[in-house]
């Protein structure tokens, strides 16, 4: 009878509810975001919006908590809802804040800050409200030098067009990273010019969509190969990028050892003769991606049809002779 009595408190209520909001509206987001259907950008405000509704429920909780120990009312399991709830959503940014004071605030990395890749397809492929493609230059560079002096051009004892094909297959191959890759167009010696690898790949809890290049040039003998990631959204990247790089340079690198030099290049030319002789004995067959028919020209035709008529007639002379 005393108990039920007792009021509640009217803040303990609405604690809990800002905080369940939070934590439903920042699953929602993660969600919708990781499958494409909600943008980066409004997912970054609905993702503040969950942040102050959070903080806006632990501070109504305190408020709450106090006029539940004073005045004696109801409500105290609400108010530790409404606490713990908001207080575990923001127990992930508080413990990212190390890495966020140690790491430098840049979002583009790479191994060449002289003469960084240039991103191109990928600028027309960034949506409105994204940072630019740009380079930011000196102030990035001088970060990048402080916190990832590791992070060089690799320079590689193999041709510049068989680095570029395990480059490629390092980054999109069966066994590889897995990124999207837009563009590629491979390196050639004469005109020199660098083979280029524009490919996109998103980080693996939230989903952000990030930009890489990939950039070899060199000739028969040696190839450099320069890699640049960059992120579309945000101004700290939390060393993402970086990390990125360290990975793409040690699965590559651990690709370059596994096989001895000219053993790729080798064997996609025995590949395409053992498609060509297929497909000389039988034309009819299906041919490797990529791989196209001989067109048959008129010429060809005609003397094919020439050669014919005349064992014709070499045939009949004989049967009448």
């Amino acid at each position: 009878m005393i108990r039920s009595n007792i009021p509640n408190e009217p803040l303990a209520l609405w604690a809990s509810r800002f905080s369940m909001f939070s934590l439903a509206l920042i699953l929602v987001v993660f969600l919708l975001h990781r499958l494409g259907i909600l943008g980066t950008p409004v997912a970054m405000t609905a993702t503040g919006v969950a942040f102050g509704c959070a903080g806006l429920g632990i501070l109504i909780g305190l408020v709450a908590w106090i006029s539940v120990w004073t005045r004696g009312r109801k409500g105290a399991g609400r108010v530790a809802v409404g606490i713990l709830g908001g207080g575990l959503l923001w127990a992930w940014p508080l413990a990212s804040m190390p890495t966020y004071m140690a790491l430098p605030p840049i979002n583009d990395v790479t191994t060449d800050i002289a003469n960084p890749p240039r991103l191109v397809a990928l600028a027309k492929e960034r949506p409105a409200g994204a940072r630019s493609v740009a380079y930011v230059g000196e102030r990035y560079a001088r970060h990048q030098q402080t916190a990832y002096p590791d992070l060089r051009t690799l320079v590689v004892d193999r041709s510049a067009e068989e680095v570029f094909e395990y480059a490629r297959l390092t980054a999109s191959g069966r066994k590889g990273l897995g990124w999207k890759v837009v563009a590629m167009e491979p390196p050639t010696l004469r005109p020199p010019k660098p083979g280029i690898i524009e490919a996109t790949t998103r980080t693996t809890i939230i989903g952000f969509t990030d930009d890489v290049v990939i950039r070899v040039t060199g000739n028969e003998s040696e190839a450099r190969l320069d890699i640049r990631s960059a992120s579309r959204y945000g101004r700290h990247d939390f060393g993402t990028n970086a990390s990125r790089i360290r990975r793409f340079i040690r699965e590559l690198q651990a690709r370059l050892d596994a096989s001895p030099p000219g053993a790729l290049i080798a064997a996609r030319a025995a590949a395409a003769s053992r498609a060509a002789a297929a497909n000389r004995a039988n034309p009819k067959s299906p041919l490797p991606a990529g791989a196209k028919r001989p067109v048959e020209r008129a010429s060809d035709a005609k003397g094919a049809k020439a050669k014919g008529d005349a064992g014709k007639d070499v045939k009949k002379a004989g049967q009448k002779s």
